[in-house]
Parts: C-alpha cells; structure tokens; sequence
C-alpha cells in the first residue's frame, strides 16, 4: 500500500531535530509499516495537494492553537479531503488537544489570526493555501472540540487501559503497542551499541526520575529512604539528558520512578517508553498502582518492599519485572498481524 502519515507539528510530519531522540509512537510507526512492505510517505500536507492516491492516510493531531501546531492547516484540510483517516495521538496532554479545538471553535477568527496578542507571528504554515478550504477547516475544528470524532482513533496505549480516561471521544479507539519496535534509546547518535559496553558492576541504590515537565509536587508528596536524582527540567535547575545518555543513568541506579499523567491516575494504559527502559536496564520501575496494573502483578510492589532489599532480592524483583513486562506487552509478531488487519479493514 501506499501509505501517508502526517501531522500537526514538526515530529509528527517526520522533520523535527530532536537532539533528546525521545522515543515517540509518531517516530516508530513509520518503521513498523516498512517492516510490513508498505510505501510509506511521513510529511507536511499543502492544502490543495492531492491527497487521494494514498490508500491509506494516518493524521496526527494535537491542540491547533499549540505554538508546535506549525503544520496543522494542511493536517486538517488532509482529514478534511479523507473521511476515511485514521486518526492518531502522539502526545499525553489529550485533555489539550480536545481544550485546543474548543479554544478555535468558540471564535473561529483565532484560527487565521497570524500574530499574537504580544505581535509575534503565530508561525502556522500554508495560511494562504488554506484559505479556499476555510469553512472545511471550520467545520472540522467545531466537530473535534464538541462531537464524537468520526474517525477510528488509533492511540499508543497498553492493552487492558481505561481508554476514556483521555478525554477523547471518537467513533471508534483502537491501542497499539509500540514496545517491540522501541530502540532509539539503545544507540547513541554516532551508532554506538550500548549494549556491547562493560555491565554495570555494582547498582546504586538511589532513585532517578526523568521528566521534561515538573513532577515536582508529585514528588513532594513521596516518601523515600535512597537519594533521588531528578533530571528533566531546565526551570528546575535539572540537566536535560537525551534519551540514550538518560538510559546509561538507568542502568547505574536499582530505582526508577514514573511520576504519573493525570488521566494515567485513572488507569489509561497510555504507552510509555520508560517501561522499556527500566526492563533494558535490568531496574526496577515504581510507578502509581492505577498506571502500572495494566502491566501485571510484577509492578504491584511498595517502596517499603524494594527499599529494604539486598541486592540478590533486587534482582529478582527485576527479573519478575521483567517476565511481567513480556507477557502483557506486544511482541514483533502481534504488531505486524495487527496493522495488516488495521489497514485491511473498510472505513
């Protein structure tokens, strides 16, 4: 099949520069259609472009009035064109995506403005190529801020996840796990394999958390024994790693903690790539009991029952981890039988 997967902003279309190199469903989803034969075409839309030789159109979509939406006029003028889109998420913060489309629909002028209250340029692309498909976009835009999508919603999601918990109401949601064909953080940027250096001889017993937004007050509310080392923040005076140097850390620490989103509080199952990570880096990962239960029993553990251990007991809650993390993620073989039926089906 000829496939085209684009986007709202500049990850998604397939040409941000990303010197972090996070693992993301919109960066691996590319490859897992490859893999299965597919002409894959990831790039920005110019509203007016043909869109109708693909036989099969995957759009991302984020909030439009993000400064990042830098791509989305030709994003939506694609669905516009394409009733029969798939569309997909990248991003956890869906409560804004949703908020973001409401926010254009109460006052559709937002949607063309091209500077800022402050006189900045609002910097989206192809203003000009949209405008003979402004009632379209419109239309769209009060449809996604106030009605059931009617489009399948594909999500990056575990299974067994209380999918509502995001906020997103579509016409059907279907999950995919990206786990299997999760590696960017395996390799540094010069393709140096991680996993040929010298293991880490002895584990620190300390906790790392990692995240780009503050999880500060989450952490607050924690109570722990071993040192913790934050990273992430730059406001928060925490160095920002990329993924691979973020891994390395990982490996050198028994702890990893996953501060929770709030719709995964709720039980969401969204996919996150630090779960692979700490299975890689033979660690332990502590996360919320709503957010970790769609991973099995082997991530139902307190601090209490992983402070207080020796590091052989260590190591066996890693390998439980780890049995649990295999048997209720997806492996090579499921994610290619799956977007073989996915891209089979009739819209």
């Amino acid at each position: 099949m000829k496939i085209l997967i684009t986007g709202f902003n500049a990850l998604t279309i397939g040409t941000a520069k990303s010197p972090l190199n996070i693992a993301t469903s919109a960066r691996i989803l590319p490859g897992v259609l490859r893999d299965l034969g597919h002409e894959v075409t990831q790039k920005a839309i110019i509203p007016g472009e043909d869109v109708s030789h693909y036989d099969k159109v995957i759009v991302y979509v984020f909030g439009p009035n993000s400064l990042s939406a830098r791509y989305w006029y030709g994003a939506a003028y694609t669905i516009t064109q394409r009733p029969d889109a798939i569309i997909s998420i990248d991003d956890h913060q869906t409560k804004e995506t949703v908020s973001g489309f409401g926010t254009f629909s109460r006052g559709h002028w937002r949607i063309w403005k091209k500077f800022s209250q402050a006189g900045n340029p609002v910097g989206k692309a192809y203003w000009d190529e949209a405008q003979p498909y402004k009632k379209e976009i419109e239309d769209l835009v009060d449809t996604f801020a106030f009605d059931e999508w009617p489009h399948k919603l594909l999500i990056p999601a575990y299974d067994g996840g209380n999918y509502e918990a995001l906020g997103l109401k579509a016409k059907e949601i279907t999950n995919w796990d990206p786990s299997p064909y999760t590696n960017s953080y395996l390799n540094d940027p010069k393709g140096v394999d991680l996993f040929s250096q010298e293991p880490i001889v002895e584990k620190e017993k300390a906790w790392v958390m990692a995240s780009l937004l503050s999880k500060m007050n989450w952490l607050k509310k924690q109570t722990f024994n071993w040192p913790i080392k934050t990273f992430g923040n730059i406001k928060e005076g925490q160095t920002r790693l990329k993924e691979h140097e973020l891994y390395q850390e990982y490996r050198k620490h028994w702890g990893i903690l996953s501060p929770p989103h709030s719709h995964t509080l709720n039980g969401s199952g969204w996919w996150r790539v630090r779960y692979n990570m700490a299975c890689d880096a033979e660690s332990i990962l502590l996360g919320h009991p709503s957010e970790t239960k769609v991973l099995g029993d082997g991530y139902n553990i307190d601090v209490y029952n992983i402070e207080n251990k020796s590091d052989q007991e260590l190591k066996e809650i890693v390998s439980y981890q780890k049995e649990s993390f295999i048997k209720n993620t997806w492996n090579k073989e499921r994610t290619k039988e799956y977007f073989k039926c996915l891209l089979e089906e009739k819209s």
